[in-house]
């Protein structure tokens, strides 16, 4: 993914594959499946997986940094990873090594959705570069995002910043200097080293705010909150 005009995407949590396949199709540039606090499946994950257009890339955020949940996001065959939480350098060499085949990494091999079962296996492996897309969403993480940046074959930081303001103990204040700080800090760590600079955007303002910033990737909406929201609208001024 390169770094050009910002990237729009929005998050899966819920597991209903009749609306999530659809979403490839309708204009965003990538899909962020949430398996960190969402409850999707793997019949969901191959429904979005099989409805992908090579404009729209599929994001699996893990729910754990560890081989078997590294292997199986890739292998269900989506275009990267998002790590939860990272606070360590040996979690980063955990994501490359398990997100990479040999001789870059120890990623073992199988037939998979991902290689079409065997049927693009030569073409899948000798050319899939994944995205990899550690979180920043703690004091630990940004004791360390200097090193993140810099690591190979990292892609960038997905920014939490629900996490990373409770972690500065002002949940969910935003606009406090000891957020925007260290924030602003690894928008421009990024810059430096050509990495992707990610984050979330709870509405139309702040999704504004932060394409007028540049900033590359921007997730937006959940649906389960757009769902609910949606209802809502629906029913209030009935009542």
């Amino acid at each position: 993914m390169t770094k050009k005009k910002t990237k729009i995407g929005t998050i899966i949590s819920l597991d209903i594959p009749q609306i999530a396949n659809q979403l490839p199709s309708i204009g965003f540039d990538f899909i962020l499946i949430d398996l960190e606090h969402g409850s999707v499946s793997d019949a969901s994950i191959t429904s979005v997986i099989t409805a992908k257009k090579e404009s729209c890339k599929i994001l699996i955020r893990i729910a754990e940094i560890k081989e078997s949940s590294i292997k199986h996001a890739l292998d269900m065959g989506c275009d990267g990873i998002v790590a939860p939480r990272v606070e360590s350098i040996s979690e980063l060499q955990t994501l490359v090594d398990y997100s990479y085949y040999p001789p870059i990494g120890k990623r073992s091999v199988g037939f998979c959705l991902a290689n079409q079962y065997g049927h693009h296996f030569k073409e899948y492996t000798n050319h899939f570069q994944p995205i990899i897309l550690p979180q920043v969403e703690s004091v630990k993480g940004l004791e360390i995002a200097k090193q993140i940046v810099a690591y190979d074959r990292i892609s960038g930081i997905f920014i939490g910043p629900y996490d990373l303001s409770m972690s500065l103990g002002i949940p969910g204040q935003f606009d406090k200097d000891q957020f925007i700080q260290p924030y602003q800090a690894i928008r421009e760590l990024c810059a430096e080293q050509d990495k992707l600079f990610c984050t979330f955007a709870s509405n139309n303002q702040n999704l504004t705010e932060e394409i007028d910033k540049g900033t590359d990737m921007i997730a937006v909406g959940t649906d389960a909150n757009l769902f609910l929201n949606t209802y809502l609208d629906l029913i209030k001024p009935l009542k």
